[in-house]
């Protein structure tokens, strides 16, 4: 399992939402079971409903989590929200458990963190500037400010959230960026500019992943039949146009059949698909083949070779076997596919 401190937006908060629970149960403690129960001064009659809310707000969360994984308007959307949840239900439970003086003080930082990963310095800022002032409202609402004891605690842990929280909300936007531009790196290396695909390289590593794995999968090796013509007849636009095309119609069916395609270069192309019974594999280039034929401006066709981890392990020997049935479908005829049994699919 990869371990690394670089989160995505959809990781970061699944992360946030894990310590949610934790804090609950922190929470519940020193609200319920001694000794933190006899040394922490607490509103037990109306704690009850902030645990409830939270709950409630926790389990629709971690249901919206895994349906906007891929969803990134829905995701921003859980992400703001949690945000001015997690802001409103700690000063909830600060006023609770007594007050400015609250032991869950410290968890104001992680606030301030959780608003600069999305909202950048204007987030540090905002975060710091409204827990300020609800800190400073809750002082002059639960005791007397012009008691030392209060004023003092009052102004220490505000300076030094602003201390930290500035600092931390400065080490936190370098590890953003480094994200960003890591991403851009991995993007460059592993993705074709013109079809959106995943590249060749990117194909050799997950290919050679699956075998190590010992994973069952099938796989698809085609090009464009005769798109030489294409360009020549049509111009390199309309050529790279059909590249781009032909990608995305590889991209959303692949998807579908939960695979990955690849462009290899050129016109040709790698679908790599799990372990499917032959009743699926005809169905699957069933809908690709109706795809390619409806393609604007113009429809084109593809011949195809298929290999399986059911016929070897050896990386190189399962390529060598896609691409002498890649050669015998063309040799048949073009646009067709000559499958693992040596059969020919003829849409």
């Amino acid at each position: 399992m990869r371990f690394s401190l670089y989160l995505n937006d959809y990781e970061t908060e699944k992360l946030f939402s894990t310590l949610r629970w934790l804090f609950v149960v922190i929470a519940t403690l020193i609200f319920y079971v001694p000794p933190f129960s006899d040394n922490i001064t607490t509103n037990k009659a109306v704690f009850p409903y902030l645990l409830v809310s939270a709950v409630i707000y926790m389990i629709v969360t971690q249901f919206a989590l895994v349906r906007a994984r891929d969803d990134k308007g829905s995701l921003q959307l859980i992400l703001k929200a949690g945000i001015m949840f997690d802001f409103l239900a700690l000063i909830w439970l600060m006023f609770l458990s007594e007050g400015i003086h609250s032991p869950l003080y410290p968890i104001s930082i992680l606030f301030v963190m959780h608003a600069t990963i999305y909202w950048r310095t204007k987030g540090a800022f905002i975060s710091l500037a409204a827990f300020s002032l609800a800190y400073l409202l809750m002082g002059i609402v639960t005791v007397n400010l012009t008691d030392f004891q209060h004023y003092f605690t009052l102004s220490f842990n505000l300076f030094f959230l602003w201390i930290i929280g500035l600092f931390g909300a400065l080490i936190m936007l370098r590890e953003r960026a480094h994200y960003v531009q890591k991403e851009a790196y991995h993007h460059l290396a592993h993705r074709d500019y013109l079809s959106g695909l995943f590249n060749q390289l990117s194909f050799q590593e997950k290919f050679k992943g699956k075998v190590d794995a010992n994973e069952s999968f099938t796989f698809f090796l085609g090009d464009i039949d005769d798109f030489k013509k294409v360009n020549d007849e049509y111009g390199h636009l309309t050529g790279d146009d059909v590249i781009r095309k032909v990608g995305e119609v590889f991209r959303n069916l692949t998807e579908t059949y939960k695979g990955q395609a690849f462009r290899y270069g050129g016109e040709e192309f790698v679908i790599l698909l799990p372990h499917m019974d032959d009743g699926v594999i005809h169905q699957f280039l069933k809908e690709l083949y109706s795809r390619l034929e409806t393609l604007a401006p113009i429809s084109i066709s593809m011949s195809f070779g298929q290999a399986g981890t059911t016929e070897d392990d050896d990386p190189e020997k399962l390529f060598a076997l896609a691409d002498q049935r890649l050669y015998v479908a063309k040799k048949a005829g073009k646009g067709r596919t000559c499958l693992a049994n040596d059969e020919l699919y003829i849409p």
